[in-house]
């Protein structure tokens, strides 16, 4: 299992507590691996403007605002050994993570391709991952047509 992502633990919260950025946004999170619910995207940030705009985009029930130190408690719970629970940052751990991505999870993502988009197998087709308010997409073209899902759909 590949997870390109920072993991956030108890000391990656202490750390933002020192650095006194005040708001988190923690949304769930879908990946290989990782038990249903279990999973979730933390996006720190600096100012109150980004951080609503980025949780107002959210689904409901897919996440919420946090203001530290007040909703300490409520990462504190989700951070703490033995939860259950595993939080990633919204940082990636490696530049080439892209091509890793298309490496690792090469028979999931022709699957999809199959199965689920009008490309054929004679069409020379890019695929980009990126990160886009806590979300991992997938964008497919073949230079022609585009296809942006979740990359959740072409991984698993």
């Amino acid at each position: 299992m590949y997870i390109p992502f920072i993991n956030y633990t108890i000391d990656a919260l202490t750390e933002t507590l020192a650095s006194k950025i005040p708001f988190l946004v923690i949304q769930r999170f879908a990946w290989p691996g990782i038990m249903a619910g279990k999973g979730f995207m933390v996006s720190q940030y600096i100012e109150y403007e980004e951080a609503f705009f980025h949780a107002s985009q959210m689904e409901q029930k897919e996440g919420k605002l946090l203001n530290l130190p007040e909703d300490l408690d409520k990462i504190e719970k989700l951070v703490a050994p033995g939860s259950g629970y595993r939080l990633f940052l919204n940082k990636l751990k490696e530049e080439n993570w892209n091509k890793r991505m298309l490496k690792i999870y090469e028979k999931h993502i022709i699957n999809y391709l199959r199965a689920r988009t009008p490309f054929t197998r004679h069409d020379k087709i890019d695929i980009n991952f990126s990160i886009e308010l806590g979300r991992v997409k997938a964008s497919i073209t073949n230079g022609e047509k585009e296809i942006i899902t979740e990359a959740i759909k072409l991984i698993s």
